[in-house]
């Protein structure tokens, strides 16, 4: 079991030193440890690289099933000891856009400290390109987003769902009228993306129309967004829950169709099985749909 932790280690941390203090070993340990893991998969799994250690082919492959191993093991051991979050000591990392912050956060850490004070959240960004591999190494407990086409070691529910509507500044001369069509093509756009493009559902309801927007900039945050808007004649196009009462600007509906959607909790199979995760995710669940009501 020491040997899959340190590699299960190895694979969050990509760094030996790191990886040895995760799981309490001590470096020259954790050297021979590696050596024999190395000798065990005929592999030199994790290769020394700029500022640690890259996994490599073999490393990657085995990652998921070594994962697998170390959660039935901890939680054969869990079953022994009843969970009690009350008295629970640990941390819960979610991932997840600014826009599911606002929307989850609120009611969920006020359960949270309600009913289990010992552990901590640690949200993070959503990065969508390295989400999945995070949730496989054991860097997530679960990710907040939306992912259509999900691999089958994966779990996911429906948290709730969201709509897009348009944001723009109080008086903003264009829009006396109310927005238009052919406005808000005019209009320089911001839009908030989690991917380096410049490319989103509003440019997908625009072409279905024979349309095109200009792009002022692209943000991978929400929170600069009101201020940029009060300040010039951008519009921007952002999740309903966030535009609600934002300061000096004005909400409009967009003058087309623009693609809802339903925004999932989502985990890796098999990791429920850890008593203090199976927890949280009902924690999640009712904390949402307090707060949000039931996903469409």
């Amino acid at each position: 079991m020491p040997l899959l932790l340190l590699f299960e280690a190895l694979l969050a941390e990509g760094n030996l030193t790191r990886a040895a203090a995760r799981i309490g070993m001590a470096q020259p340990s954790a050297s021979k440890a590696l050596d024999r893991l190395r000798d065990l998969f005929a592999d030199p799994l994790f290769l020394r690289a700029p500022g640690g250690m890259r996994a490599t082919p073999r490393a990657q492959a085995l990652g998921p099933e070594v994962t697998a191993v170390i959660e039935h093991v901890r939680a054969l051991v869990a079953e022994a000891v009843p969970f009690d979050p009350a008295t629970a000591k640990g941390a819960l990392r979610l991932a997840m856009s600014d826009a599911a912050e606002y929307a989850v956060l609120p009611g969920l850490l006020a359960a949270l400290d309600k009913s289990a004070p010992g552990i901590v959240l640690k949200a993070r960004p959503l990065d969508k390109d390295r989400a999945l591999a995070d949730l496989d190494a054991g860097r997530l407990d679960a990710v907040i987003g939306v992912f259509p086409d999900l691999p089958q070691r994966m779990r996911s529910e429906a948290l709730f769902a969201e709509r897009f509507v348009c944001l723009a500044r109080k008086g903003h001369p264009a829009l006396r009228a109310g927005l238009t069509l052919e406005a808000y093509a005019k209009l320089p756009h911001l839009l908030v993306t989690l991917r380096d493009d410049a490319r989103g559902a509003v440019d997908e309801a625009l072409a279905r129309v024979g349309r095109e927007r200009r792009v002022l900039a692209t943000l991978t945050r929400f929170l600069a967004v009101p201020a940029i808007l009060r300040q010039t004649d951008a519009i921007a196009t952002v999740p309903a829950r966030l535009a609600a009462g934002v300061e000096g600007c004005e909400e409009h509906e967009p003058p087309i169709p623009v693609t809802r959607w339903t925004e999932q909790l989502i985990w890796r199979s098999g990791s429920e099985r850890d008593p203090m995760l199976a927890w949280a995710i009902g924690l999640v669940r009712r904390s949402i749909s307090a707060s949000c009501g039931p996903a469409a």
